[in-house]
């Protein structure tokens, strides 16, 4: 049987044109030559499910002044995880709201979301 994208709601969101491969059990979301989101929901490091944001550390805090429930990746209990992309877990009170709002920005094409990958560029040619 074949596993439901998580949050797929974010179809309704998202630029109709996005492009969507399935790897490691995430769902990756490539638009116009970049990387914008990783959606992950998995028994295994469940503190990790929930949206990944690609960004880079420079945008994090104005990112997370207009998303307040964007967060930081928590790689064990405790510790922060150095790493360019954010977190929008999925058990957070606003997390539909906040969602909608990631996926607003991308449609606008906010700078501050996205990564030109090798692989994002190769299947912005399909």
């Amino acid at each position: 049987m074949k596993k439901t994208m998580p949050y797929n709601f974010l179809l309704d969101y998202l630029p109709r044109t996005v492009v969507i491969k399935q790897n490691f059990g995430m769902y990756y979301i490539y638009w116009e030559g970049k990387i914008v989101l990783i959606l992950r929901e998995q028994p295994k490091n469940s503190h990790h499910n929930g949206i990944w944001i690609s960004t880079t550390r420079k945008d994090h805090a104005s990112l997370k002044a207009d998303i307040p429930a964007i967060t930081d990746f928590v790689f064990n209990e405790g510790e922060v995880f150095d790493t360019a992309w954010l977190l929008l877990r999925p058990h957070h009170d606003d997390f539909e709201t906040a969602a909608i709002s990631i996926c607003e920005l991308i449609a606008h094409r906010d700078k501050r979301i996205g990564k030109a990958t090798k692989k994002a560029v190769e299947l912005s040619r399909l």
